[in-house]
């Protein structure tokens, strides 16, 4: 690591803090103007507030931390917009709200020396041997821009949070036992006898009479009635209708190529190892036992509180190590061969000493070399800056005309027509007429709407408005109409013959559980009754990733005394399975204590947040608490409802 205090910078309270600080004048452009008055507090409880601030902080934040891992598919904007975050994380700090309402209430509080403690614990707090280190408490407060005060405030708050949030602890109302029963049942495993007759095989059936048909055809009536088929027109915007428009001059490009420096220009980085000690002395120690033929890492994490894995830092530039560390330290590391060693170098850590492992060299792509892909990305930009430009004349035109045919014709834009698709996107004929995915949200937008109904300007793609637009209007409707008998008679012999194999697949399973049930072998009534027998062993109540075995007949085992038969349909609907229950073997706690403990872990989380839940839910009914919804309103859904 760089020096503990790099380390320091992965707790949670640093980050907290450094969070906080940076946020709270990035979200939303709320300033000090917004936030006076009553807006300073989007809810209370009793006397606890809830901040404005802190609200609209821990709600950008979440949704910047959803907003990665959906891979940037989705703006903040809109993932608080889809998934109610305001509204969630607002109910959640009112339950907290009002859980330290009920502390104040109470008079819990920390005492001093639990306080002490608390701070001593911060790894940001310490010197590189582990001691509590003042200055460094004190340079990580003044980095964060929080007082000694806030801190010790907000540790307070928590320690007396958790005393409190002890006090429900699921595992003292929880007994053991419970686990231990409940994994008896749901380790158990079961043998089972198992005879599949599948439909698909029989082929000895009768041939249906054209009076059989006819019947079945009227009996299943609505499943042979035509499709929905719908024609529309539609207009189709894209950047890349606008890629030959896009005009670039020299400076775009130059200026393109330098805000893209990072990607064409690659310094000289070195691959470091670093460990820092707490005097002068010591590290020269260590260098003398590196250069006599000591390995560096192990050395380094046998002599300090370094790990193997803190001490490699990795590749790193000039840049890297001025801003990590200062521009001494950056200038003594470029300054050595690989192999070579620092002299000490005093920081806020201590004295380090550096090792420079490997050297990269830098490389350096031209402007000349860069300039096809420059100009291939700048293209697509400024087409979609020319879109956007364009956008205002389409909707002019279709506000003014109401149609798609004179507005195509005024803006020269091609107009397309598809005639009578069903949803899939196919012609009467079977064809496959719709293919591309942006043909796609047409059509379904096609099969959303009502005839006479004025077009729209709508997104190709809700989450990303610079793949284009689309215009569609609905010209006919051709409502399902019922087939008559001759002409889906085919279809229906077929139906018929399936629903017959699967009538006398079901007539077989019955044969076969009464001979089951007589005592027969499962595998002579398998060959004499045309099915497939098998024994299913070690069945577990859930299906691992390896299992063959469908739900339906796991279930019928698990349902089915010892000894006893039944039959299930097959889940794919092809015939049936007949299941004879061998042996139960329930699960054993005393031989899996692991599992058991795991179990019982679980059981005790999920019993805990069960009665936070229940004594937060009875706080708020107690305290009842006001939310300011005007600004909530304010803050994350104006801006959506322009």
């Amino acid at each position: 690591m760089l020096f503990n205090l790099r380390g320091a910078l992965d707790s949670i309270f640093v980050k907290v803090l450094l969070g906080l600080l940076i946020a709270a004048f990035a979200i939303w452009g709320i300033g000090p103007g917004m936030l006076a008055g009553s807006t300073r507090t989007v809810a209370k409880v009793g006397e606890t507030e809830v901040s404005t601030q802190v609200y609209a902080n821990a709600v950008q934040r979440q949704a910047q931390q959803l907003q990665q891992q959906f891979g940037g598919q989705m703006t903040s904007e809109q993932i608080i917009q889809v998934m109610n975050l305001d509204q969630q994380v607002l109910g959640q700090m009112v339950s907290d709200a009002a859980v330290a309402e009920h502390m104040r209430n109470m008079g819990l509080r920390a005492t001093e020396i639990q306080l002490a403690k608390e701070i001593r614990s911060f790894e940001a707090f310490q010197a590189p041997d582990g001691s509590f280190s003042p200055e460094m408490m004190e340079r990580a407060l003044q980095s964060a821009g929080f007082s000694k005060s806030e801190l010790y405030s907000d540790l307070r708050r928590s320690i007396a949070r958790n005393q409190l949030m002890g006090s429900l602890d699921g595992g003292k109302l929880l007994p053991r036992a419970f686990a231990e029963e409940l994994y008896v049942w749901q380790a158990e495993r079961r043998r089972a006898a198992m005879i599949n007759f599948s439909a698909s095989d029989i082929t000895s059936i009768a041939a249906a009479s054209t009076e059989e048909l006819e019947a079945y055809y009227e009996a299943s009536k609505a499943n042979y009635m035509t499709p929905e088929r719908r024609s529309y027109r539609y207009i189709m915007l894209t950047p890349a209708q606008f890629t030959d428009k896009v005009e670039l001059i020299e400076d775009d490009i130059i200026a393109a190529y330098d805000s893209r420096r990072d990607e064409f220009v690659k310094p000289e980085t070195r691959s470091l190892l670093q460990v820092s000690f707490p005097s002068e002395e010591a590290a020269s120690e260590f260098i003398a036992s590196v250069k006599g033929g000591a390995d560096f890492v192990t050395a380094g994490a046998e002599a300090t509180e370094f790990t193997q894995s803190e001490i490699t830092l990795g590749a790193n530039s000039y840049e890297d190590l001025r801003t990590s560390f200062d521009s001494d330290t950056a200038e003594a590391v470029f300054a050595l061969e690989t192999g070579a060693l620092t002299s000490p170098i005093e920081g806020i850590a201590g004295w380090s000493v550096f090792k420079v492992d490997a050297v990269t060299p830098g490389n350096t792509v031209g402007i000349d070399d860069a300039r096809a892909e420059i100009e291939a990305s700048l293209r697509e930009e400024h087409a979609i800056d020319l879109m956007f430009d364009f956008l205002p004349d389409l909707e002019d035109a279709i506000a003014e005309d109401g149609s798609l045919a004179p507005v195509a014709a005024k803006l020269e834009l091609p107009l397309a027509t598809v005639t009578a698709i069903d949803t899939q996107g196919r012609n009467p004929s079977g064809e496959q007429v719709v293919t591309q995915q942006n043909e796609y949200a047409v059509m379904q937008e096609a099969f959303r709407l009502e005839t006479g109904i004025e077009p729209e300007v709508k997104d190709l793609d809700p989450r990303d408005n610079t793949k284009g637009v689309y215009l569609v209007e609905l010209a006919e409707v051709q409502e399902p109409v019922q087939q008559s008998f001759e002409d889906v008679s085919p279809q229906v012999r077929t139906a018929w013959q399936a629903e017959e194999r699967q009538r006398q697949a079901a007539v077989i399973a019955e044969q076969a559980k009464t001979r089951l049930m007589a005592g027969e072998d499962a595998e002579k009534i398998a060959d004499e009754l045309g099915g497939t027998s098998f024994d299913a062993k070690n069945v577990t109540r859930t299906a691992d990733g390896n299992s063959g075995l469908s739900q339906n007949i796991r279930s019928l085992i698990f349902d089915l005394p010892l000894g006893e038969i039944d039959a299930e349909r097959a889940a794919d609907g092809n015939g049936y399975v007949v299941v004879r229950v061998d042996s139960i073997m329930p699960g054993e706690p005393a031989s899996n204590a692991v599992a058991v403990d795991r179990l019982y872990e679980q059981l005790v989380a999920q019993y805990q947040n069960e009665l936070i839940q229940a004594y937060q839910s009875h706080l708020l009914d107690i305290y009842e608490p006001e939310v300011n919804r005007n600004i909530v309103q304010q803050l994350f859904r104006s801006q959506a409802e322009q």
